[in-house]
């Protein structure tokens, strides 16, 4: 009995505490009193906030929402809108946090006539309030203190008056439109069936096709998704940067320079309508755009936004790629061939050069997963190939394409599907120039050897493209589709390089590294290294096809050994065995193409690779002479000597005379001499002579043709490397060049 006579009077007290907080819910606590004794407001409830007014200029701004709901802000008065969420916040959190800056009266509150006169509450610039739950405070801004700079004097209710900060007083002042909306636009693209801009020089309507697309009116093709995310990103941008007066507004958009036309995909929802004008009154960078359906706006607009929506025609929209997806958002990709016997008899699609039937890869966490034609996880470097050819197939683009009404039959030999999520997108492959050959070597040359296009159906709006070669070529299955990107994977190592791409080069390994044995006499540049490194261990680009069909510029595999066939190197190994030939082509798909003597297939390397193979390894330092081994400089220039300069600057500037490339070999012959730059060696002997031509200016820069006579070889070397052997310009006895500068051929 007890113990039920204790609940009864815990019950009890609970239910009093209650009805006494419930009762007193209207009036500030004790407790809030003593946590906000600074703050402006003596108690703030955010989460019952509900109603703000403010009344100043002529005008009463009220804002509302259902705090029991948790509801966005509204806008009441001076007209009924949607307001700018972030800053309705914004102007809680100020009033919220807003605290006294200093006080001006008595404590009790009292404020004579005098006082009211002189604070400025006679006539108060704001009156407002608050609306917590049932507790409300009013407040008054009285006229401007005169410290700090921007602050005013504030009453909350019968309260005494105090200075209220720049940030308070600047809220409690702004004008209305602060807390408009500042959308524009009525809907988003999601929301959209259909899209129209008109003008008078034209326009473009698209219309939703599917969940994520949408076809370009009057052409019956798709628009692209990236020429389209400029149309929804000029919208986003058309945010209002200003309100004009509605009369300014129906007059400035009486002849319209543009409007647009929206048609929602629910049915019932009205359609949206804007009309862009004439520039904004006072904000020249500005246009005018009057939303007159489905709710009435006049906004200022920023010009751009409505430029480059003026800009785009219907054509621009054409979507000129085979698939929507970007690279990353493709999750399955299946290559197959729709032409019998593409398999050879008795071989495997292991086999070089042999294409399997079908190839397809599903992402699996950071890889893939192959599931035919044989169910395996890719190998790390396989994935590495496939996530490559994904960003390939991305990058494509058709030089024409056409609706499917103009295309007539069409006949596949392969067909390329992906999907992303719940989508998946499917393209056909129609017959490349030589059909025989299509699927094995995905590439072909017309009668007259120019490389001719394939012709592609996109099946989601039954487009055609008419594609490169090399476009076409990663949609069909290959046998390269998934082989590692790595060209040689050579582990042993290199004891000998011939170089026949331009000047012929032979460099021997005999211990002590790569060392020039043809030509004879020079000094051997370490930069070999990264030639063979680059072969040796270096990545292609891709490998694009499985045999060489004649298109890549590969020329006969059986070219004599000099310098007139294609650019080759040889790599000999130390074992003596099975040497590797890597034979380069035509430039082509952001490279250069090549392959590997004795092997079918068909890469595309670095053009950096290339231009690695074509350099002459004659050592870069040749002109320069250590600061160890200098003792002094003298330099003529245009046959004068040169005023003397800081002998330790000259010799910094001697042992940094390092060549950037070597021109020729077989004679030392720059042209007219410009400079001659003279060494004195510390060891003793005849000067080290450098001989410079005048600066060529050419795309890359500034260069000096120079050369030492006691080396038959021009080396190209930056201009910046020659000038501070010149006096400086403008002293006594400067000389100036005659040479004008001219291009380098």
């Amino acid at each position: 009995m007890k113990q039920h006579a204790t609940t009864i009077v815990l019950l009890l007290v609970a239910v009093v505490v209650g009805v006494w907080v419930w009762l007193d819910r209207d009036k500030v606590t004790e407790g809030e009193r003593s946590r906000r004794e600074n703050n402006v407001f003596t108690a703030w409830r955010r989460e019952e906030v509900s109603r703000l007014e403010i009344a100043h200029e002529g005008e009463t701004l009220v804002l509302e929402r259902d705090a029991k709901g948790d509801k966005p802000w509204r806008m009441t008065s001076p007209r009924t809108e949607r307001v700018d969420q972030a800053a309705a916040e914004r102007l809680m959190t100020t009033l919220e946090f807003a605290t006294v800056v200093r006080k001006v009266a008595d404590p009790s509150g009292k404020v004579n006539d005098a006082d009211k006169v002189l604070l400025g509450f006679e006539a108060p610039r704001a009156v407002g309030s608050v609306t917590m739950g049932t507790l409300v405070f009013h407040f008054t801004l009285g006229g401007p203190s005169p410290r700090p700079e921007g602050s005013g004097y504030l009453r909350v209710g019968d309260g005494a008056p105090f200075v209220a900060s720049k940030e308070l007083t600047d809220a409690l002042l702004a004008h209305s439109d602060t807390y408009r909306d500042r959308t524009v636009v009525p809907y988003l693209s999601l929301e959209l069936a259909s899209f129209e801009v008109k003008h008078p020089g034209g326009g473009f309507v698209v219309q939703r096709r599917d969940e994520r697309s949408f076809t370009i009116q009057g052409l019956g093709i798709g628009a692209s998704r990236s020429a389209l995310d400029k149309v929804w990103g000029a919208l986003a941008e058309m945010r209002a940067e200003a309100f004009p007066k509605d009369a300014d507004a129906e007059r400035l958009t009486a002849n319209p320079v543009l409007t647009i036309l929206m048609t929602p995909k629910e049915a019932g929802k009205a359609a949206g309508e804007l009309v862009v004008g004439e520039a904004c009154p006072g904000h020249p960078d500005d246009v005018v755009v009057l939303r007159k359906q489905p709710t009435r706006v006049a906004a200022c607009a920023p010009k751009g936004a409505i430029d480059a929506l003026l800009a785009i025609e219907p054509l621009m929209l054409v979507d000129k790629k085979p698939f929507s997806f970007r690279h990353d958002e493709i999750e399955e990709l299946r290559l197959e061939s729709l032409v019998g016997g593409a398999l050879d008899a008795g071989k495997t699609s292991g086999d070089a050069g042999v294409a399997p039937r079908v190839i397809e890869v599903a992402r699996r966490g950071t890889g893939f997963h192959q599931r035919e034609p044989e169910d395996r996880e890719l190998t790390t470097e396989e994935a590495d190939a496939v996530s490559e050819l994904l960003s390939l197939v991305e990058l494509g683009a058709a030089d024409e394409v056409r609706p499917g009404s103009e295309g007539g039959p069409f006949t596949p030999i392969a067909r390329a599907r992906v999907r992303a999520g719940d989508h998946d997108e499917v393209v056909e492959i129609g017959p490349f120039a030589s059909l025989g050959e299509a699927l094995r070597r995905g590439s072909a040359i017309d009668g007259a050897g120019a490389r001719a296009g394939v012709v592609l159906r996109r099946v989601r709006d039954d487009a055609r493209l008419v594609v490169a070669p090399e476009i076409a070529r990663r949609l069909v299955p290959r046998a390269t589709t998934t082989r590692p990107r790595t060209l040689l994977d050579e582990t042993r190592r290199v004891e000998r390089v011939v170089l026949r791409c331009g000047t012929a080069q032979e460099l021997v390994d005999e211990g002590s590294g790569l060392k020039l044995v043809e030509p004879t006499g020079y000094e051997t540049d370490g930069s070999i290294v990264q030639l063979v490194d680059g072969l040796v261990r270096g990545k292609v680009l891709a490998w694009v096809a499985d045999a060489d069909d004649g298109s890549f510029g590969l020329g006969p595999h059986d070219t004599p050994g000099d310098a007139s066939g294609p650019c080759r190197v040889v790599l000999a190994f130390a074992d003596r065995k099975a040497p590797a030939t890597v034979r380069f082509g035509a430039e082509g798909e952001g490279g250069i193409y090549g392959t590997i003597d004795g092997r079918p297939e068909v890469f595309v390397a670095p053009l950096a690779l290339h231009e690695l193979a074509k350099r002459i390894y004659v050592s870069h330092a040749t002109l320069r002479v250590s600061l160890e081994k200098s003792e002094s400089v003298k330099v003529i220039a245009r046959g004068k000597p040169v005023p003397a300069r800081d002998p330790a600057v000259l010799r910094e500037a001697a042992s940094g005379l390092f060549a950037d490339h070597v021109v020729s070999l077989g004679g030392s012959d720059v042209g007219p001499v410009d400079v001659e730059i003279q060494i004195a060696l510390a060891e003793g002997g005849p000067p080290k002579r450098v001989l410079c031509g005048a600066p060529l200016t050419t795309p890359t820069g500034r260069w000096r043709r120079c050369s030492t006579p006691a080396v038959k070889a021009v080396f190209e070397v930056r201009s910046g490397l020659v000038e501070p052997f010149l006096a400086p310009p403008g002293a006594p006895g400067a000389a100036r060049s005659a040479h004008p500068a001219h291009p380098a051929h």
